[in-house]
């Protein structure tokens, strides 16, 4: 197949698993941000009103990691109940073009969240163009670290029963413990390092960043630069990006 045969391909399985399901159940929709946007309601009721737009923006990286979960249940579902990667595997279609399609239909489930969020966002505080291009970058990069990651982890079950709580408990732990919907100075200062074991955190100061809002002072400094958080981001998507692409089990033993 030649690579525009590999493009039509990639955005064949993002219609398949991403547009379609969409059209026929639009409920799914509401399923997407319903907990980010619980998370944001209890904010607005119980926290202060500053603390409101770090919600916005956590609301945003939840929906943009849980893509991620989304990626785990889809392709290991597919695999082990449909038989499908191994349809592919068959095929000419290669790894990335299905890994890259699949992405891109998990991406088309968090689009209507991301809008609704970036308008909240956009309502409450005044962002400039480079502040908006620079949190959309954010957001496709925490895009590719989350659906690699997923899609990695989807190929090592083997039964589906295993499915639902390991993703659960991953992603959860990605885009929950971490200061996502908080900002990092929040933690006592003797164990801020701890929050930056997670590469959500670095997509976190980013964005806030972003769209303007103050990271505070962090202990040690150097966690509170731009350019640490920028390299430990791209850090962490290249690294599950190469773990997929080397330890994935594309091919059943």
């Amino acid at each position: 197949m030649t690579w525009v045969d590999q493009g039509r391909a990639v955005l064949r399985l993002c219609y398949f698993n991403g547009i379609i399901p969409l059209w026929r159940s639009p409920l799914l929709i509401a399923a997407v941000f319903l907990t980010p946007f619980s998370f944001l309601f209890f904010l607005k009721v119980v926290a202060p009103a500053a603390a409101f737009p770090y919600g916005v923006v956590g609301g945003i990286l939840f929906t943009v990691l849980f893509s991620g979960n989304g990626m785990l249940n889809d392709c290991a579902y597919l695999r082990l109940e449909r038989q499908l990667q191994q349809v592919f595997v068959a095929s000419p279609v290669r790894s990335f073009s299905y890994v890259l399609g699949m992405a891109l239909s998990e991406l088309a489930f968090t689009l209507p969240a991301l809008v609704l969020f970036l308008g909240i966002l956009a309502a409450i505080l005044p962002i400039s163009v480079g502040g908006f291009l620079l949190l959309l970058g954010v957001v496709l990069l925490t895009w590719l670290m989350a659906t690699t990651l997923g899609f990695l982890i989807s190929t090592m079950f083997r039964q589906l029963r295993e499915i639902w709580p390991i993703g659960t408990l991953i992603f959860s732990g990605l885009a929950i413990l971490p200061p996502i919907f908080y900002p990092a100075n929040v933690v006592p200062s003797d164990v801020q390092w701890v929050a930056f074991l997670a590469p959500s955190t670095y997509a976190a100061q980013l964005a806030e960043r972003a769209a303007g809002l103050s990271t505070g002072s962090l202990a040690p400094a150097f966690l509170g630069s731009p350019v640490f958080d920028l390299i430990g981001l791209v850090g962490g998507t290249v690294l599950f990006a190469l773990a997929a692409a080397y330890l994935a089990r594309w091919r059943e033993p």
